[in-house]
């Protein structure tokens, strides 16, 4: 390669590089004209509630205590206020819950009080169709349930 044809490729690499780097800065969600302290205070940051909104101030996602003492967090859009709930329910559970465009439950996974895991599938009604449970021996347990949450099926 010539020197002629070297010195264009670092031009236009160089120039690729540098326009990326530029287009990162400015997509970056973070505002690059405020000014953060040097040091971390190393002291906590106490709320009762953190909300994060998007551009037009509409709350996205919240982490919160959602009965005063449980951690929770919410997570919505421009539908529903609620999309996906990520919650401790102190002893007796903890669970990520799923929902539909229509802002009901479809999908569930939870660790019960008793530390075995829960998998359920709601239909459109918000009804469990689907029940998939681990039993404290390790084997699994398969419900199948109808259109009112009446057991159809079950098999360990």
């Amino acid at each position: 390669m010539s020197l002629k044809q070297t010195t264009w490729l670092t031009i236009v690499l160089g120039s690729v590089l540098m326009g990326s780097m530029g287009g990162m800065l400015l997509a970056s969600p973070n505002s690059t004209d405020t000014k953060l302290p040097a040091k971390n205070s190393g002291k906590p940051i106490s709320t009762s509630a953190l909300h994060i909104v998007n551009g037009e101030g509409q709350v996205r996602a919240t982490l919160s205590l959602w009965d005063g003492d449980h951690p929770a967090l919410i997570m919505g859009d421009e539908h529903c206020d609620r999309r996906a709930f990520l919650a401790v329910y102190g002893k007796e559970r903890t669970g990520l819950t799923l929902y539909g465009e229509d802002c009901k439950r479809r999908v569930a996974l939870e660790v019960q009080g008793d530390d075995l895991p829960m998998f359920v599938l709601r239909d459109h009604l918000d009804t469990p169709r689907v029940q998939v449970v681990l039993n404290k021996d390790g084997s699994p347990l398969v419900r199948l349930f109808d259109g009112k949450g009446k057991a159809l099926w079950e098999k360990p």
